[in-house]
């Protein structure tokens, strides 16, 4: 079971380009871990529930990700330096940083979470606490774009104006264009930063 994750693991993080033959590999290496991790390590027993990690579920999407990202090396490191950059600014003591750090992080996922539950089980009763409208079911936020009816992904108002990519940026853009495959190539490529939000909120 173990060989099959790291058989991909070659193949997705070998240096240069990986060709799509080699991520169809990949996939089929990592479906087949999956089904071997849920047939024998969990194996459907209730006393093994624990082991039951959402990140086994989440291998499944890695070539999803390099197809649509491009390869690893050009987009994974993004989201941890920006959570890093984030978590500075919530230390206030410098003569306890990791007490204040803890206790910081832990306020603000706990307002977070009451006010997640508050705008999805008394929204009447959050919105006159906040003076904020009522978010219904069907009402899609500002700058929503959705290709379905039933939207899954929201995508809110940009960040910043469209900027042409340089340098390592747009290194890692061409080569994820190289991996597609295509024809032509622009020698400007712009882009535009989107905030997200997932159905989930």
């Amino acid at each position: 079971m173990l060989m099959h994750l790291c058989q991909a693991g070659r193949l997705i993080f070998k240096p240069g380009l990986i060709t799509r033959a080699e991520l169809r590999q990949a996939d089929k290496l990592i479906q087949r871990f999956c089904h071997a991790f849920y047939k024998y390590v969990y194996a459907g027993k209730e006393e093994r529930l624990r082991v039951c990690r959402p990140t086994v579920v989440a291998l499944l999407d890695v070539t999803t990700n390099f197809r649509s990202c491009g390869p690893a090396w050009s987009f994974w490191q993004f989201p941890a330096e920006r959570l890093l950059g984030t978590l500075s600014l919530l230390i206030r003591s410098r003569r306890v940083p990791y007490a204040a750090l803890t206790t910081a992080v832990l306020a603000k996922y706990s307002a977070e979470f009451v006010t997640s539950f508050a705008e999805a089980h008394v929204p009447d009763a959050c919105s006159d606490a906040t003076g904020k409208p009522v978010q219904r079911e069907n009402q899609d936020p500002t700058g929503t774009f959705s290709h379905s009816k039933e939207a899954k992904v929201d995508l809110l108002p940009q960040l910043r104006a469209a900027a042409a990519l340089i340098g390592q940026q747009l290194s890692s853009m061409q080569a994820g264009l190289a991996l597609e495959l295509a024809s032509q190539v622009p020698h400007t490529i712009l882009a535009k930063y989107f905030r997200m939000r997932l159905a989930s909120g």
